[in-house]
């Protein structure tokens, strides 16, 4: 197995006065971009773990250990980095809560309703501390709170 993996956030705003005689138009264009091609170093990535799911109050994600469900087959995804971690509450009107078990980690992210956390660092290790491999993450919300998540990294799949 193989995988390519591309990173993209966009943002373009226009803004425009209300002048009587000019008016004046401005744009903002901010982006991030990044591919990531298979393997185990900077810009690489080897797995990728994917989800859309309901909360069932706290939902656990050990990065090491991960267990998924591919074309019907049980299999444990280990993370030994993380490249990216995408996260986008669906639910109309419940927030969430991620937070993670490593240090300096210590404070939480509240995404509201239809917001979005992306995290990412292409790096040879993917260290981030909130990203880490070896850090457990938690995703809390009141029960059937839909949210998305998407992780890739370098790892296996057993």
């Amino acid at each position: 197995m193989s995988l390519s993996a591309e990173i993209l956030c966009r943002i373009v705003g226009i803004e425009t006065d209300t002048a009587d005689i000019a008016k004046n138009t401005r744009v903002t264009k901010a982006e991030y971009f990044r591919a990531l091609s298979d393997g185990d170093g900077a810009n690489q990535a080897q797995v990728i773990y994917s989800d859309a799911r309901a909360s069932a109050g706290t939902d656990t994600f050990q990065l090491s250990s991960l267990p998924d469900t591919r074309d019907g087959a049980a299999v444990t995804i280990a993370f030994t980095a993380v490249k990216a971690m995408y996260v986008r509450n669906t639910h109309a009107t419940n927030s969430l809560t991620l937070s993670a078990s490593a240090s300096p980690f210590a404070s939480q992210i509240v995404v509201v309703p239809q917001g979005v956390v992306l995290v990412a660092n292409p790096s040879n290790t993917g260290a981030l501390s909130f990203i880490g491999a070896a850090v457990t993450h938690f995703i809390t919300a009141p029960v059937g709170t839909t949210y998305e998540i998407v992780i890739v990294g370098e790892g296996s799949i057993t």
